[in-house]
């Protein structure tokens, strides 16, 4: 018979790893991950997360193209880094990768992944992307035919009683990959929130997200002068002495422990930029102050997750009846909308789950700007009846630690939150 604990404490060491990795420099980025290992090593980490694509540059634009850096699950730089990593650090550690696979009577596809792999060095975890981006089209990449799941987590002595008695837990866990937390093909409707509605009903506690997200400055499909804009790119980072691949291996380190340790090193130059009076980019023609987070990119990623954020309208939805006809559309498909159900304004309302957002930086071909930033969100479940903002200023929403928009850098948090078992 399983014991029923009731609430529990987690406390787990979370470091995030912000990249700029490039097209062909697979050893070069993996040498700037070694060299910093030993400085991670000595926080003991339980789970390092890093970007989409860690290791192999993004922007791949045909098959032939991303062709060498294809690997199968389980082989390939990307498997050999992680399992080092977990092996040495004894921590679980998730990567970004191009997956390739022999699905039998299919043949070969291609596959933007993430990689889980626990403490033992062993694959816990394949996540293939499921909402893809137009670049993933560009070189051929399948949606994932599982959709969005879920997988346990174990952590050992990782979970407190009420009483102080420590526990082994194992945590329901989630990745997701950059486009997933966008609407399908962007042409879902915005307030379906797919994927945090997903992991609403499913109570999941821990949700990992490599992401390369990009700065508003990018040109993408709806760029309507992408060669003005490219000059425009390349004239910010000189503004702000970057070359056209951003800066490399000029460190932002972040650590702030709950045992009092605190660690904040920034890079050498430059790292506000020409102006420090905000921390956005003042028009979409401009990359500056990349010592700053991107904070319109931040609140939008936060408002993606309404679904776990408190606030005030549902209760009057409930109330009236709102829900009803929608959630009557959707029997059989979601028993959620907006974060409420038939039966409960808010289902997360004291709940907790911690997302880890790891966002690579950098530039690539000269027209692909990053938006860096990655950052820890703790959603408290709290405060359901009072707030109406979807962004950083939402209590039910704890921004625990985030990184700057240009360079690369570790995020070193402690984070706890509860759970129910």
């Amino acid at each position: 018979m399983t014991q029923q604990l009731g609430r529990l404490t987690v406390r787990l060491r979370i470091a995030v790893i912000q990249l700029n990795p490039q097209i062909g420099q697979v050893s070069g980025t993996t040498a700037r991950v070694n060299a910093l290992l030993s400085r991670i090593e000595k926080y003991k980490p339980d789970i390092v997360v890093f970007p989409e694509f860690a290791l192999s540059g993004y922007n791949f634009h045909c098959r032939q193209q991303i062709g060498p850096y294809l690997s199968t699950v389980g082989q390939g730089p990307e498997w050999d880094l992680c399992h080092q990593i977990s092996r040495q650090l004894s921590c679980v550690t998730v990567m970004g990768y191009p997956e390739k696979s022999d699905d039998g009577s299919t043949g070969q596809k291609v596959y933007n992944s993430v990689m889980v792999v626990n403490s033992k060095g062993e694959l816990a975890f394949n996540y293939r992307k499921s909402f893809l981006y137009q670049t993933d089209d560009e070189w051929g990449c399948s949606e994932n035919p599982a959709g969005f799941q879920t997988f346990r987590l174990p952590f050992a002595q990782k979970a407190r009683d009420s009483s102080g008695g420590l526990h082994d837990v194992s945590i329901k866990s989630a990745v997701g990959i950059c486009m997933d937390l966008s609407p399908y093909k962007f042409e879902a409707p915005f307030q379906d929130f797919e994927f945090s509605s997903f992991h609403l009903e499913n109570a999941t506690e821990l949700i990992l997200f490599p992401m390369a997200w990009l700065n508003s400055i990018s040109v993408t499909a709806n760029t309507e002068n992408p060669k003005r804009r490219e000059k425009q790119i390349a004239e910010s980072l000189e503004a702000i002495r970057f070359p056209m691949s951003g800066s490399q291996g000029e460190f932002q380190w972040d650590v702030s422990l709950l045992d009092g340790t605190r660690v904040e090193e920034k890079p050498g130059h430059n790292f506000l930029g020409p102006s420090h009076e905000n921390s956005d980019d003042t028009a979409t023609d401009t990359f500056a102050n990349p010592g700053q987070p991107d904070m319109s990119n931040l609140n939008y990623w936060i408002l993606r997750f309404m679904p776990f954020l408190a606030y005030g309208g549902r209760g009057s939805w409930f109330m009236e009846g709102l829900l009803d006809p929608i959630l009557s559309k959707l029997r059989g498909l979601r028993f959620s909308y907006m974060g409420g159900s038939s039966e409960k304004p808010w289902l997360f309302e004291n709940r907790n789950a911690v997302a880890v957002l790891c966002n690579r930086c950098g530039v690539e071909d000269g027209s692909t700007v990053f938006a860096g930033t990655s950052s820890i969100l703790k959603f408290n479940g709290q405060h359901g009846d009072t707030e109406n903002n979807l962004d950083t200023s939402n209590s039910s929403v704890e921004l625990v630690g985030n990184l700057s928009k240009g360079y690369e850098g570790v995020l070193i948090r402690d984070v706890e939150f509860e759970i129910d078992r």
